[in-house]
């Protein structure tokens, strides 16, 4: 027996000495063992044994931290050591430190269950074998103790548990199977514990498979987990409402869920009771504001009927008017996939209508579920009516809390308001589309107008023009041909030529005013390049910038645009009282830009309509912006005295195309 210290304190008996038995039948070997471990540091008491019989004795009768043993013996081999000793100590580390060479001998000995296999002419590696073997021992000690203070938590656990108000259940992670549940559980669901135990999670809660599935993948992702609100579903049938905290636990030898579900049935049912009053009264406020406050038809139905679900928990809510042919027809429903096939069309209900139309009073019927002796809803039918005549029939469904009178008059004067709001609704509807069959004429006129224009455009540029400039041409040919001899038919000579000049330039000032031939061929950006010349030729001077990209706008677009130039133009000749102008033109986004700009006398935009210009100023102004407004752009108008005018056009393209 031999005591080496060393720096190390390792060990089970609070001494920090290992327990180390050799088992070897070379004295010189054993003593060159404890030398390598002494040498390491490490502090132990070495026992040596060489036979069978020495060595079953001490791993029975004392404790052993670590096993040294030769891998072949005589009379008692490596193997047989290893074997017996799993059997007495098997969580007792086991190093052969052998002569015998050899791979597969390493392997067949750690195949059995040794811990490591050192070579004695490398017994370098014995302290590092050595102490990788106590790592581990020491940690899988730590890891029973662990186990052990876990089956005392657990039985501290279980005591809780059972004794808690809450229900407290345990569900299997993979099977989903319920592996455990307290009393409180019990009492609420009706189940005995054997009958819980036969029972999966599905079978507690009142939500689909997927749901709970999809739920349970999150709880073992995350850990602890807060569900919220659920339902259970008792043993008769009949639901209760939970309060659910989630959490993975170890359970035997294994994870599972633990559920802890705090019964909220009866807070629910008075809260749930508190709610509808108010919600009654927040929806008829909320009724009474949309209703008088827009004047769009099906706005006002839409809202009315979710209005009438809230207020009356309705299972469906239906308006019906009469169409063209007189016949009576769905128009708006909220719901009405849930209520039972074609209840509407039972004769009850079929009845309920026809009376409230002929005596224009509210029907109440009772509805059974076809096929059922118990199930049955509520129907009420009342009348809409608009202009003093019955337009339309609301019919509501829903439970027996429908039929109490405080609801009833709910409901009917819900309708009340809303057939007036409909009335409304109709009237301004049939303004608007007054008014748009008025711009639709209009833009009829404008379209015709510009055709006109084109056309009357074309004759003069394919007649007169053509002619005067021939006649001009011809003059000129003639004149060289047969000059004049004397001054005075010169004279005559130029004056008529002038005369000519003068024709073409009228023709083509025309043909500009009318409809430029230009725009139609080439498009906006040039009509407008054209028209800066003509201005630069009078004397004024313009700085015009186009970044129009590639391809045409739109005919109606550039059109529409050029005449809103054409007339800024034509008013800064007539009122700027300057020759220095602007023009930009550009495709921007999804839209065109058109400013023109000058920077004379300028005026103020306000008193446009009661100062300064005539009747055709303003009848201007007023054609740009109905024209622009027209395809959904808008046209804005800035302007101080003497700080110029600027006249922007924006048009979309998107609405336009």
């Amino acid at each position: 027996m031999k005591v080496l210290h060393g720096p190390e304190r390792q060990g089970r008996d609070g001494s920090g000495v290992l327990r180390i038995l050799i088992l070897e039948d070379s004295t010189l070997d054993a003593e060159l063992v404890g030398a390598r471990l002494s040498e390491g540091g490490i502090a132990c008491v070495l026992a040596r044994v060489q036979s069978r019989d020495a060595f079953a004795a001490v791993l029975e009768e004392s404790s052993v931290d670590l096993i040294l043993a030769e891998y072949a013996l005589s009379g008692f081999d490596g193997l047989s050591a290893l074997r017996l000793a799993r059997e007495l100590r098997p969580g007792v580390p086991f190093i052969f430190v052998s002569e015998t060479p050899g791979e597969e001998v390493a392997i067949e000995a750690l195949k059995s269950g040794a811990t490591d296999y050192v070579l004695k002419h490398r017994l370098e590696r014995l302290l590092p074998a050595v102490r990788r073997a106590m790592r581990e021992t020491e940690e899988r000690r730590e890891h029973e103790r662990a186990e052990e203070a876990l089956r005392d938590s657990e039985e501290l656990y279980r005591t809780v548990v059972e004794q808690a108000a809450e229900n407290i259940f345990v569900v299997d992670l993979e099977s989903r199977r319920i592996l455990g549940a307290n009393a409180a559980l019990q009492r609420s669901l009706g189940y005995t514990l054997e009958e819980l135990k036969d029972m999966t999670l599905y079978g507690v809660v009142a939500h689909d498979q997927e749901e709970a599935d999809e739920t349970t993948e999150r709880i073992m992702a995350e850990g602890n987990r807060y569900i919220g609100e659920r339902q259970y579903r008792r043993k008769d049938g009949s639901l209760i409402d939970v309060e659910v905290n989630v959490g993975v636990i170890p359970y035997a030898d294994k994870h599972a869920i633990c559920v802890v579900a705090h019964d909220v049935t009866e807070h629910k049912r008075s809260e749930a009771a508190l709610r509808q009053s108010l919600n009654v009264l927040l929806a008829l406020r909320e009724a009474s504001q949309v209703l008088s406050s827009t004047l769009e038809s099906e706005e006002i139905v839409s809202r009315l009927l979710e209005i009438m679900r809230s207020v009356a928990n309705l299972t469906a809510a239906v308006i019906s008017r009469f169409n063209h042919d007189g016949n009576l027809r769905v128009w708006r429903s909220a719901g009405l996939e849930d209520l039972w096939p074609r209840i509407r069309f039972t004769p009850e209900a079929k009845a309920a209508r026809s009376a409230v139309l002929k005596s224009e009073q509210r029907q109440l019927v009772r509805l059974r579920r076809p096929g059922s002796e118990d199930g049955y809803l509520v129907g009420l039918c009342l009348p809409i009516g608009a202009r003093d005549r019955i337009v339309g029939v609301l019919e509501a469904y829903g439970q027996e809390s429908l039929a109490q009178s405080d609801m009833i008059e709910i409901v009917s004067s819900l309708t009340s308001q809303a057939a007036g709001a409909l009335e409304n609704a109709w009237l301004y509807e049939e303004l608007g589309d007054r008014e748009r069959a008025l711009q639709n004429l209009v833009k009829k006129l404008l379209g015709a107008q510009e055709e006109e224009r084109r056309r009357v455009a074309y004759e003069v540029h394919d007649g007169l023009a053509q002619v005067a400039v021939a006649a001009h041409q011809n003059l000129q040919a003639f004149a060289r041909r047969h000059a004049p001899e004397g001054e005075q038919g010169k004279r005559e000579l130029d004056r008529i030529l002038g005369q000519v000049r003068a024709t073409v330039s009228d023709a083509r000032s025309v043909i500009a005013n009318l409809r430029p031939t230009v725009l139609d061929d080439l498009g906006l950006a040039a009509a407008i390049s054209l028209e800066v010349e003509r201005l630069s030729e009078e004397g004024y001077q313009v700085d015009y910038k186009e970044h129009l990209e590639e391809g045409r706008l739109p005919q109606e677009i550039e059109i529409t645009l050029f005449r809103v130039a054409q007339e800024a133009l034509t008013n800064i000749r007539k009122h700027a009282g300057t020759r220095w102008m602007s023009i930009e033109l550009r495709r921007r986004d999804e839209e065109v830009f058109l400013e023109v700009r000058d920077f004379g006398r300028g005026f103020d935009p306000a008193a446009l309509e009661t100062l300064g210009g005539g009747p055709g100023e303003r009848v201007g102004f007023a054609g740009m912006r109905e024209r622009v407004s027209m395809l959904g752009g808008g046209l804005e108008i800035r302007s101080r005295p003497n700080a110029g005018t600027s006249v922007a056009a924006t048009i979309p393209l998107r609405r336009t195309a």
